[in-house]
């Protein structure tokens, strides 16, 4: 197998197992000599932040001097991005290595037993954490709740909790006190630090943990806040951020907790937190005309989007947006397309079975009194946008699928002729 065979053998996996729950997980595992509990490792669950949250630790824990596994779901531009030490993704060759190791193991189990892609992915995570000799590993959930394979891991030194929202009803519940008690849930089996959640999600959180920890939000000062970042003072300390948006404030306040809690200094979370990119969340990906990207998805991390729209960028933007169908469409469209700073409502496809087809999202979009177009073509749309935005001064903001990261990074590329 070279390393396309290896990434379409796991991704022919499937997203869904013939049987779900921790047991088969553990089962899996313990093949392997549960590698899971070679290193302590932190977990991070939640509807929207885990990425950032993980990120921002996995940084602050290299800088203390740990060898630090990273665990990210999903991927945005690189499959191997899922995977890293020290911020160095594991190569292909190991890929290749640990699919065959666990392709061949899997050969003598039974098919209720077979792991779906992200169980998958998460053993190699776990073979090469072990095998690499780290210290300690930051994972992030795949779905989150008290099902998902991230959750076989025994005693994490501490939990994250990461804002909790509408996202995979179809799995976790449809309210977000059902979700926000699959994730607490999940994530009680050692001490957490919660987001600053709404009250009702906050209450569970008390009832699930043996001990929380809540940032506090009157102990914050934003000192200045623009599309490139933010400084603020939390707890009398100073700390920069390279991430935009109010929720990355709230992220990094989660994190600096979550690093005072195990012992991190004051040098090591400033320098961590600071150093810390993270694609696909407002991600500028050209300065003139200013074309951003976010992966808002969900209802509340578009609703984030629309006021960090309001709160950083100045003037009209042109949206450019594509969506998967089990994303709420409609709710989430209508949440942003008739805002008045929107000059126009570009409707693209999404590279997946799943999406919704641009003439659709269109129609909604107008039905929310936008000037909407649907484009076919990606590059089409973008050009037209890019165009239209240096002509009369506006920005470019693309969201809707983490899945349409790549493609707008791809399309932008073949626009300017050169790699960015």
């Amino acid at each position: 197998m070279n390393y396309l065979d290896c990434l379409d053998y796991i991704n022919s996996l499937g997203m869904f197992s013939k049987k779900p729950g921790l047991e088969k997980t553990r089962y899996l595992c313990g093949l392997f000599d549960n590698p899971q509990e070679a290193y302590p490792s932190i977990y991070i669950t939640g509807t929207n932040g885990k990425g950032s949250a993980t990120a921002m630790l996995a940084n602050i824990l290299a800088e203390r001097g740990n060898k630090t596994g990273r665990f990210i779901s999903p991927y945005i531009y690189d499959f191997a991005e899922r995977i890293s030490i020290n911020n160095i993704n594991i190569p292909s060759d190991d890929i290749i290595r640990y699919t065959k190791k666990i392709k061949n193991m899997l050969e003598s189990v039974p098919e209720d037993y077979m792991p779906n892609t992200f169980g998958f992915i998460t053993l190699i995570a776990f073979l090469y954490y072990r095998d690499k000799s780290c210290d300690i590993a930051v994972i992030e959930t795949g779905l989150g709740g008290r099902l998902d394979p991230t959750s076989v891991i025994k005693s994490p030194l501490v939990s994250l909790v990461m804002q909790i929202g509408l996202d995979h009803t179809d799995i976790l519940g449809d309210t977000v006190e059902k979700i926000a008690f699959e994730e607490c849930s999940g994530a009680a089996r050692c001490p957490v630090i919660i987001y600053p959640n709404p009250p009702s999600v906050i209450k569970i959180a008390e009832q699930t943990s043996r001990e929380l920890i809540i940032p506090d939000l009157n102990k914050l000062e934003i000192t200045s806040e623009d599309i490139s970042g933010a400084e603020f003072i939390y707890k009398g300390d100073n700390y920069k951020l390279k991430l935009a948006g109010r929720h990355q404030i709230y992220n990094a306040l989660t994190v600096i907790e979550t690093a005072k809690y195990i012992g991190a200094d004051y040098g090591a979370i400033y320098n961590g937190i600071s150093g810390t990119d993270f694609p696909a969340r407002l991600e500028i990906i050209s300065r003139k005309p200013l074309l951003i990207f976010d992966g808002a998805h969900n209802m509340p991390a578009v609703c984030g989007l629309r006021d960090n729209i309001k709160r950083l960028l100045p003037g009209k933007i042109i949206l450019i947006c594509g969506m998967l169908k089990d994303k709420q469409p409609e709710h989430i469209i209508k949440n942003i397309a008739g805002e008045d700073f929107v000059a126009k409502f570009i409707a693209v496809p999404v590279n997946n079975p799943r999406a919704v087809s641009a003439s659709d999202l269109r129609d909604i979009a107008s039905e929310c009194g936008a000037d909407a177009e649907a484009y076919a073509d990606l590059r089409v749309a973008l050009a037209q946008a890019m165009s239209e935005a240096a002509r009369d001064n506006l920005a470019v903001v693309a969201f809707g699928s983490l899945y349409l990261a790549g493609e707008i990074k791809r399309a932008y590329e073949y626009l300017i002729g050169c790699e960015i």
